[in-house]
């Protein structure tokens, strides 16, 4: 049988001092500034 190959990335982008920044709050803070970009651009 064939091995599902799994990345093994970091999930902390980056650090700055104590405070780790994760890919996902990354992706979360994208996700709140297009859609609002696209809430002001329909109103």
């Amino acid at each position: 049988m064939y091995a599902l190959v799994w990345p093994g990335f970091d999930p902390i982008a980056f650090r700055i001092g104590p405070l780790a920044v994760h890919w996902y709050g990354i992706m979360y803070l994208i996700g709140f500034l297009a859609a609002w970009f696209l809430v002001r651009r329909m109103l």
